[in-house]
């Protein structure tokens, strides 16, 4: 295999930690960028997953660059809630990443 420029092997290996997932984070990444401002609820009631679940691969998932969170009052006064967005730039500089690797 060629030798990687240090810019294309760091995008690379990033490219690979973001996508050493479990089909469970792919459909917690999909659920993101079907909506606007995700909670956590939606990601449960969606997938029926675990807040443990969740949590996890929502953290995962904004580690990786590929979603950002956002922290706000609950609507309803009643303490914090966290809204979670997709980064579609960095999605699609991923995509981009592995189509270049595997191609």
């Amino acid at each position: 295999m060629p030798e990687l420029p240090d810019d294309d092997a760091t995008r690379l290996d990033e490219a690979c930690v973001a996508i050493a997932a479990t089909p469970a984070r792919l459909h917690t990444l999909r659920v993101v960028m079907d909506g606007q401002d995700v909670t956590a609820k939606d990601v449960m009631q969606a997938l029926g997953l675990t807040r443990s679940a969740v949590g996890y691969h929502l953290a995962a998932l904004t580690e990786a660059g590929l979603i950002h969170e956002r922290r706000a009052t609950h609507p309803r006064g009643r303490g914090p809630i966290i809204y979670w967005s997709a980064d579609r730039t960095a999605i699609h500089d991923l995509r981009d990443t592995l189509f270049q690797h595997l191609s």
